[in-house]
């Protein structure tokens, strides 16, 4: 008897068991949402099926969208660009100069350019109309190309708090190229630029400081375990020895692993014969790669000046970067893991003469619009757009008298 009382028992808990299981499940699939981007409905409302996070898209507002911003113009049309200032690991401030990829529909297939000015100089030297270039700067000129453009100005120059540098603040300028690739993980976290197609480019002493700071372990690397981002390199009048940075000390180890292009005018007292020393590691076919080169133009111009006014030097560098980061292959987007995230702000927007023309023409109706326009009330019987007071007068209208 007990042992009867004791299957029915067991047969009783297996059938609540299985009850609840069923139950269990019913509700699971009340609350699936049915159909294509369609939601089933729960006792209490509707359930919407969970999004997948964009991997990469970070949770913070974009501070170059924030309307508090400075001079933001949040619904800047045509090229504009943005003075900003970040922190180095140091907890010193860094101006910098961001022009956003134009347009801006490029996004995750935007290649991108840092550039860095030689001693004494700025960023500006980046702005500077170039006549070659029908009055643009290099730095907008590469914007029109398509490219995402990052100007720094190094620590003790440009916008920078000015004060005499010694050769422990030229070593520490090395972490600020650092500080500034990690504001443009940032962006590449945004969606904004791709970071696998990353160039760097230098002038003078800054030629070979992003040489250091390419060979650095750890240059260019937004997390532990990734190799650098550093897919092409452009040093202008590089030096034997700028601030302490030896050029031959690092071809031998960078020539075989990122593109350069070295450019120099061959009677320039100061980086003619340095550039020559190296050309051989350079453009070595068993070590070097075949993009590597190096170039010598009919001048004595040095630095800056090579850059504004040697005609053929402003068509050898975007040709180069075409070939080696514009248009490369393998460059897919990814996230990075930005571990050491720098926040910037003082954000100021500038508007190119470019962008200025672009956004007064996004602000007047198209003719063609226009006119279909005032065809359509015509056929309405609606009264004409009345013509501004300055049209009439042109017209030989009488313009009406103004009251006392």
């Amino acid at each position: 008897m007990r042992s009867r009382r004791a299957s029915w028992t067991v047969l009783g808990l297996t059938a609540i068991a299985v009850a609840l299981a069923t139950l269990s499940v019913a509700t699971a699939q009340v609350g699936v949402p049915k159909g294509k981007g369609g939601a089933g409905k729960a006792a209490k409302g509707k359930v919407k099926r969970r999004e997948p996070a964009k991997k990469g898209m970070p949770i913070a507002a974009d501070p170059l969208e924030n309307d508090a911003a400075e001079g933001l113009d949040k619904a800047a049309a045509g090229m504009v660009h943005y003075r900003l200032k970040i922190k180095a690991n140091d907890g010193t401030s860094l101006n910098l100069v961001y022009y956003p990829a134009y347009p801006a529909r490029l996004g995750t297939n935007a290649p991108v350019i840092m550039m860095v000015h030689e001693k004494e100089r700025s960023s500006r030297d980046f702005e500077e109309p170039i006549a070659e270039l029908k009055g643009q700067g290099f730095a907008e000129h590469m914007q029109s190309l398509g490219y995402a453009v990052l100007a720094v100005d190094l620590r003790g120059h440009g916008a920078n708090a000015r004060k005499p540098l010694s050769s422990q603040d030229w070593k520490l300028m090395v972490d600020d190229l650092q500080a500034a690739y990690q504001f443009l993980v940032d962006r590449h976290n945004r969606g904004k630029l791709n970071l696998a197609k990353l160039g760097v480019l230098g002038i003078g002493e800054g030629a070979n400081l992003v040489a250091a700071w390419a060979n650095m372990p750890g240059g260019a690397v937004s997390s532990e375990g990734r190799t650098s981002d550093l897919g092409a390199m452009v040093l202008i009048s590089p030096m034997a020895d700028g601030e302490g940075f030896l050029l031959r000390q690092v071809m031998s180890a960078l020539a075989p692993r990122i593109p350069q292009l070295l450019l120099v005018g061959e009677r320039d007292a100061i980086s003619a014969d340095p550039v020559r020393a190296v050309r051989p590691i350079v453009e070595r076919p068993a070590a070097g790669l075949k993009l590597n080169r190096v170039e010598l133009f009919d001048t004595s111009l040095h630095g800056y000046k090579l850059l504004w006014l040697e005609p053929k030097l402003t068509s050898s560098i975007p040709k180069f970067l075409e070939g080696t980061i514009k248009l490369k292959a393998t460059a897919t987007w990814e996230p990075r893991y930005n571990l050491t995230p720098v926040p910037y702000d003082s954000i100021q927007l500038v508007r190119s003469a470019k962008g200025k023309e672009a956004a007064e023409k996004e602000k007047e109706p198209k003719a063609e619009e226009k006119a279909k326009g005032e065809e359509e009330k015509a056929k309405k019987g609606e009264p004409a757009e009345a013509k501004p007071k300055e049209q009439d007068a042109a017209e030989g209208a009488p313009a009406p008298k103004k009251k006392s």
